[in-house]
């Protein structure tokens, strides 16, 4: 797994929460660094800032897309906006989670649970290994975060200019169907 942030600190919390997890992570604290690891390894996902010094995680989320399509990308974000989630579902980030979480040990459940909607995208089986109980709590978390995202969304809907609405129509629907897919399991 790749996590990228440029904030020392945050990367140390959600490297130990996602350490605790099992997961095997490769931490890069900037875009170029990040670029470098995307080089070398192949990653099922990868956990990126919204805004890192110097590069927009947008941005390098599209890089990660083109160069490995079947990575689950995660954005976090200090900053949650309208603009940046609907952006966000355009270019196929599986999960928005804002930062600072007040428990950080749920975005391991949220990471496993994008790898495992990437891998139901990409056609592929879900993974075998894992307590179903354990699954079962994960999946739920993520169901509550497309939920939450689409209520969130809703409630915006009516702020939304003219010129944009096509735009935030279409990311509603977006996150409308990803939610319902994510009900379907």
């Amino acid at each position: 797994m790749l996590l990228v942030d440029d904030a020392r600190v945050v990367l140390r919390v959600v490297e130990r929460a996602l350490g605790a997890a099992g997961f095997t992570l490769s931490v890069a604290e900037n875009a170029e660094r990040a670029l470098r690891l995307l080089d070398d390894q192949e990653f099922a996902c990868a956990l990126i800032d919204r805004n890192l010094v110097g590069a927009d995680g947008l941005d390098l989320i599209k890089q990660i897309r083109e160069r490995q399509p079947r990575c689950a990308c995660v954005l976090m974000t200090a900053y949650p906006s309208l603009s940046s989630a609907v952006d966000a579902l355009r270019i196929g980030v599986v999960d928005y989670i804002q930062k600072p979480s007040p428990d950080f040990d749920v975005i391991a459940d949220r990471v496993q649970n994008a790898v495992r909607l990437q891998r139901h995208r990409d056609g592929e089986d879900a993974p075998r290994s894992g307590a179903r109980a354990a699954d079962d709590r994960r999946h739920e978390v993520l169901v509550r975060g497309a939920d939450e995202l689409v209520a969130t969304l809703r409630s915006l809907q009516t702020r939304i200019k003219p010129g944009a609405r096509a735009a935030f129509n279409r990311a509603l629907a977006d996150a409308e169907a990803h939610a319902a897919l994510l009900r379907r399991r």
